[in-house]
């Protein structure tokens, strides 16, 4: 038992030293301004491309009541008390209710308001 529990804790220490030497600071690891405006470059770029569609959810035309709901953060009610009062056009196909994203954007900018200048 002893011999199990000390090198279970050998081993516990070996990868904390290795972890100690994973993070320490050599002279050539300095971050610069450059390489903070690289990176800054290509996280702006990824922001843009998935905010301009290139990930398959936002392309997705049809949505589920489920992903309408996250979307929207409403509930299961609200969003049928949308479909009632037809702000929200739907389409139901067996027991599966499909919203259109074009008619979902149209929605917001219906009910968007203008700032305050």
């Amino acid at each position: 038992m002893f011999l199990i529990v000390n090198v279970k804790q050998e081993a516990m220490e070996k990868k904390g030293k290795q972890a100690e030497e994973n993070s320490k600071l050599y002279a050539h690891q300095l971050v610069t301004l450059a390489d903070l405006e690289k990176f800054k470059e290509q996280m702006l770029s990824e922001m843009r491309r998935l905010l301009s569609g290139g990930s398959s959810q936002h392309s997705k035309q049809w949505l589920k009541s489920r992903e309408v709901r996250k979307l929207l953060d409403v509930s299961p009610g609200k969003l049928h008390a949308m479909r009632a009062s037809r702000q929200l056009s739907f389409m139901r196909i067996g027991g599966v209710i499909y919203y259109d994203r074009t008619d979902i954007e149209k929605m917001f900018e219906k009910f968007r308001t203008s700032a305050a200048k």
